[in-house]
């Protein structure tokens, strides 16, 4: 047992007091020793209490610290003298910066002992909001709470509330989210009730804890919810003929629509400046997966257009074959409002897949002058093929060119070149 340094001046002054005899001759009663409360509970602000002891003969104190936390605590007084009356002791507790902590004063007398057990609350800091990537490389304190927003993938447990959260930073496990506050260690199992489902974006609130040395979020409530939807391609804006995307710059307003959207998958469509808009439906683990994804252009103002086409840069790789590609990957066009067409773009693959830019032909869209139109790129993949790999890189649409035959033209050219008209 450690001994508070109190202790060693307490039975000092009590060999002095027992040395002068005290008040010879008085009648203090029954030889007792006993405090009242003998249990005080403290704030982690810190408080000073006041307990009663009654002591019937000479007394001091010893204090054992269960936490080793020197100087929080201190009693006045240390020692007394035997009384009929009960005597008042006071205890101050300093205020806590760390976890619950107790101690136990005991008062010793005579072979007789009483003990007053002090049990303080622990600290809680205010709320800290961090990145994902914050949390895991936390050094927390037990007691520190986080408030992390991200999207929820992976959801295992629909009773407890079991998933990754994941934001632009990480992922970490969340193990359990209930609907109100807990208290740290407290598990609950009302997550079915919050409505959270895959790709939700989620607020909540937990504490730090590790689990076989991996960080997880425990003890969690949550904040708000945003359900994922997916964008309405009705609403996107209307841009002037003629019109540009360059994808090696960015989406240019396209947006993209998952009809059939693999849970595995953070996204079908991406952007990059070296691979334009691509789409990919491929997984190392598992290769073949019924994908549907669209990307939307904005609308398009053909009213003052007068021989409109379409053009575009494209990437076709790692389809089954050619022939496979074609079937899924596609070109399609509406009015605004109206019913999707799909457009014949037949002549713009290349002859095998690969990692070369191909050009399409001259997709012609005349008749759709007059009218604001959207275009689609439309991407599918399914569970008897491994998922190919469709790239746009750029998309023009403009008013046709006309090619025109050279005048020392040997007549061998290919009439049916894509985009030649031969009869004007």
């Amino acid at each position: 047992m450690k001994l508070h340094s109190l202790t060693l001046m307490a039975t000092m002054a009590l060999f002095a007091f027992v040395g002068c005899g005290g008040d010879k001759g008085v009648d203090y009663g029954k030889p007792a020793v006993s405090v009242n409360p003998s249990s005080l509970s403290v704030s982690a602000a810190g408080e000073t209490k006041t307990v009663q002891l009654t002591a019937t003969v000479p007394w001091n104190i010893e204090i054992q610290d269960t936490k080793a936390v020197d100087k929080w605590l201190t009693v006045t007084p240390v020692t007394g003298e035997p009384s009929k009356e009960a005597q008042s002791i006071t205890v101050t507790v300093a205020a806590n910066t760390g976890e619950e902590r107790s101690a136990t004063i005991t008062f010793k007398g005579d072979k007789l002992t009483t003990s007053l057990t002090v049990n303080q609350e622990a600290y809680y800091p205010d709320v800290t909001t961090a990145s994902v990537s914050d949390f895991n490389a936390a050094s927390a304190y037990k007691y520190q709470r986080y408030q992390l927003k991200g999207v929820v993938k992976g959801l295992t447990d629909n009773t407890a509330g079991i998933f990754n959260l994941v934001d632009q930073t990480g992922s970490v496990e969340v193990n359990g989210l209930t609907s109100k506050e807990v208290s740290y260690g407290t598990s609950t199992t009302d997550f079915a009730s919050l409505g959270v489902n895959e790709r939700d974006t989620v607020t909540i609130i937990g504490y730090q804890v590790k689990e076989d040395n991996k960080v997880q979020v425990r003890y969690a409530y949550l904040v708000k919810k945003a359900a994922y939807t997916e964008p309405d391609p009705d609403k996107v804006a209307t841009v002037q003929f003629p019109f540009a995307a360059d994808f090696t710059k960015g989406t240019d307003g396209f947006i993209v629509n998952n009809k059939i959207f693999p849970y595995v998958f953070d996204a079908i469509w991406t952007n990059s400046a070296t691979g334009g808009m691509t789409a990919n439906a491929y997984k190392d683990d598992s290769h073949k997966f019924a994908a549907e994804s669209w990307l939307y252009s904005p609308m398009i103002d053909l009213s003052a257009a007068k021989d409109p086409v379409i053009v575009f840069d494209h990437i076709v790789n790692f389809f089954a074959s050619i022939d496979v590609a074609k079937d899924q990957t596609s070109l399609w066009i509406r009015r605004q409002g109206g019913s999707w067409n799909q457009l014949a773009i037949s002549f713009s693959y290349p002859d095998e897949l690969g990692g070369s830019v191909m050009t399409s032909e001259d997709i012609k869209i005349s008749d759709y002058i007059g009218s604001k139109v959207q275009i689609a790129f439309k991407y599918v993949s399914d569970e008897t093929h491994d998922a190919g790999k469709w790239q746009i890189l750029d998309v023009t649409v403009k008013e046709n060119v006309e090619q025109n035959q050279s005048d020392n033209s040997d007549g061998t050219q290919d009439y049916d070149k894509p985009g030649w008209d031969w009869t004007k």
